[in-house]
Protein backbone atom coordinates (compact mmCIF):
# COMPACT_ATOMS: atom_id res chain seq x y z
CA UNK A 1 0.00 0.00 0.00
CA UNK A 2 2.82 2.41 0.80
CA UNK A 3 4.37 2.06 -2.67
CA UNK A 4 0.98 2.71 -4.26
CA UNK A 5 0.52 5.77 -2.03
CA UNK A 6 3.92 7.08 -3.18
CA UNK A 7 2.93 6.62 -6.82
CA UNK A 8 -0.36 8.44 -6.23
CA UNK A 9 1.43 11.29 -4.44
CA UNK A 10 3.92 11.57 -7.28
CA UNK A 11 1.24 11.86 -9.98
CA UNK A 12 -1.22 13.85 -7.85
CA UNK A 13 1.09 16.30 -6.08
CA UNK A 14 4.65 16.29 -7.46
CA UNK A 15 3.84 16.21 -11.18
CA UNK A 16 1.25 19.02 -10.99
CA UNK A 17 3.71 21.17 -9.00
CA UNK A 18 6.41 20.63 -11.64
CA UNK A 19 3.91 21.39 -14.41
CA UNK A 20 2.85 24.66 -12.75
CA UNK A 21 6.51 25.71 -12.57
CA UNK A 22 6.98 24.82 -16.22
CA UNK A 23 3.82 26.72 -17.16
CA UNK A 24 5.04 29.84 -15.32
CA UNK A 25 8.44 29.68 -17.05
CA UNK A 26 6.91 29.26 -20.51
CA UNK A 27 4.48 32.14 -20.00
CA UNK A 28 7.27 34.33 -18.57
CA UNK A 29 9.42 33.59 -21.61
CA UNK A 30 6.50 34.45 -23.91
CA UNK A 31 5.84 37.76 -22.14
CA UNK A 32 9.52 38.68 -22.28
CA UNK A 33 9.66 37.76 -25.98
CA UNK A 34 6.58 39.88 -26.72
CA UNK A 35 7.85 42.90 -24.80
CA UNK A 36 11.51 42.90 -25.77
CA UNK A 37 11.58 41.13 -29.14
CA UNK A 38 8.14 42.20 -30.42
CA UNK A 39 7.25 38.58 -31.21
CA UNK A 40 5.44 35.79 -29.41
CA UNK A 41 6.56 32.22 -28.93
CA UNK A 42 4.18 30.47 -31.33
CA UNK A 43 3.64 27.27 -29.37
CA UNK A 44 3.39 28.83 -25.89
CA UNK A 45 -0.40 29.14 -25.87
CA UNK A 46 -1.01 25.56 -26.99
CA UNK A 47 1.48 24.19 -24.50
CA UNK A 48 -0.04 26.33 -21.74
CA UNK A 49 -3.46 24.79 -22.47
CA UNK A 50 -2.06 21.27 -22.18
CA UNK A 51 -0.05 22.05 -19.05
CA UNK A 52 -2.98 23.74 -17.31
CA UNK A 53 -5.27 20.83 -18.13
CA UNK A 54 -2.69 18.39 -16.77
CA UNK A 55 -2.28 20.44 -13.59
CA UNK A 56 -6.04 20.47 -12.98
CA UNK A 57 -6.81 16.87 -13.90
CA UNK A 58 -3.85 15.37 -12.03
CA UNK A 59 -4.12 17.86 -9.18
CA UNK A 60 -7.66 16.70 -8.41
CA UNK A 61 -6.30 13.39 -7.17
CA UNK A 62 -3.78 15.25 -5.03
CA UNK A 63 -6.59 17.33 -3.56
CA UNK A 64 -8.57 14.18 -2.80
CA UNK A 65 -5.50 12.65 -1.13
CA UNK A 66 -5.01 15.73 1.02
CA UNK A 67 -8.62 15.72 2.23
CA UNK A 68 -9.44 18.88 0.29
CA UNK A 69 -12.75 17.73 -1.14
CA UNK A 70 -14.46 20.68 0.52
CA UNK A 71 -18.10 19.94 -0.23
CA UNK A 72 -17.85 16.39 1.07
CA UNK A 73 -15.84 17.33 4.15
CA UNK A 74 -18.23 20.15 5.03
CA UNK A 75 -21.19 17.77 5.21
CA UNK A 76 -19.50 14.64 6.59
CA UNK A 77 -17.53 16.40 9.34
CA UNK A 78 -20.77 17.75 10.84
CA UNK A 79 -22.37 14.32 11.18
CA UNK A 80 -22.20 12.12 14.29
CA UNK A 81 -19.27 9.64 14.11
CA UNK A 82 -21.45 6.63 13.30
CA UNK A 83 -23.19 8.40 10.42
CA UNK A 84 -19.95 10.05 9.27
CA UNK A 85 -18.34 6.70 8.48
CA UNK A 86 -21.28 5.58 6.34
CA UNK A 87 -21.49 9.00 4.69
CA UNK A 88 -17.76 8.92 3.85
CA UNK A 89 -18.11 5.54 2.17
CA UNK A 90 -21.19 6.73 0.28
CA UNK A 91 -19.37 9.92 -0.77
CA UNK A 92 -16.35 7.89 -1.90
CA UNK A 93 -18.58 5.60 -3.96
CA UNK A 94 -20.35 8.58 -5.54
CA UNK A 95 -17.02 10.25 -6.36
CA UNK A 96 -15.81 7.02 -7.96
CA UNK A 97 -19.05 6.72 -9.95
CA UNK A 98 -18.72 10.31 -11.18
CA UNK A 99 -15.05 9.75 -12.06
CA UNK A 100 -15.98 6.62 -14.01
CA UNK A 101 -18.61 8.59 -15.95
CA UNK A 102 -16.01 11.27 -16.73
CA UNK A 103 -13.59 8.56 -17.94
CA UNK A 104 -16.34 7.28 -20.24
CA UNK A 105 -16.91 10.80 -21.61
CA UNK A 106 -13.16 11.33 -22.04
CA UNK A 107 -12.95 8.05 -23.94
CA UNK A 108 -15.73 9.24 -26.26
CA UNK A 109 -13.78 12.46 -26.83
CA UNK A 110 -10.61 10.51 -27.56
CA UNK A 111 -12.37 8.30 -30.09
CA UNK A 112 -13.95 11.24 -31.94
CA UNK A 113 -11.09 13.77 -31.81
CA UNK A 114 -8.20 11.64 -32.96
CA UNK A 115 -7.60 13.63 -36.14
CA UNK A 116 -7.74 17.20 -34.82
CA UNK A 117 -4.50 18.82 -33.70
CA UNK A 118 -3.22 21.78 -31.71
CA UNK A 119 -2.17 24.31 -34.33
CA UNK A 120 1.37 25.25 -33.31
CA UNK A 121 2.38 21.98 -31.65
CA UNK A 122 0.85 19.59 -34.15
CA UNK A 123 -0.07 17.29 -31.25
CA UNK A 124 -3.42 15.51 -31.29
CA UNK A 125 -6.10 17.20 -29.18
CA UNK A 126 -7.11 13.95 -27.53
CA UNK A 127 -4.08 14.33 -25.25
CA UNK A 128 -6.16 16.62 -22.99
CA UNK A 129 -8.96 14.03 -22.78
CA UNK A 130 -6.41 11.30 -22.03
CA UNK A 131 -5.02 13.43 -19.18
CA UNK A 132 -8.56 13.81 -17.87
CA UNK A 133 -9.17 10.06 -17.98
CA UNK A 134 -5.84 9.38 -16.25
CA UNK A 135 -6.60 11.93 -13.53
CA UNK A 136 -10.03 10.40 -12.91
CA UNK A 137 -8.49 6.92 -12.73
CA UNK A 138 -6.10 8.25 -10.08
CA UNK A 139 -9.07 9.58 -8.11
CA UNK A 140 -10.82 6.20 -8.27
CA UNK A 141 -7.67 4.43 -7.10
CA UNK A 142 -7.11 6.98 -4.32
CA UNK A 143 -10.70 6.69 -3.05
CA UNK A 144 -10.46 2.87 -3.09
CA UNK A 145 -7.27 3.08 -1.04
CA UNK A 146 -8.94 5.49 1.39
CA UNK A 147 -11.83 3.07 1.91
CA UNK A 148 -9.45 0.14 2.51
CA UNK A 149 -7.29 2.17 4.92
CA UNK A 150 -10.32 3.39 6.89
CA UNK A 151 -11.74 -0.12 7.13
CA UNK A 152 -8.37 -1.44 8.38
CA UNK A 153 -8.24 1.30 11.02
CA UNK A 154 -11.79 0.52 12.12
CA UNK A 155 -10.90 -3.18 12.40
CA UNK A 156 -8.01 -2.52 14.80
Amino acid sequence: MTALRHILRFFGITVPAILVGTLVLIMLADVIARNFLAMSILWSHDLAVILMAAVVWLGLSGAAMSGQMFGISLVVDRLPPRLADAARILADLLVMLIAAAVIRAAWAQISTARFTKFLALGWPKWIVAALLAFGMALIILERLLAIVERSREAGK
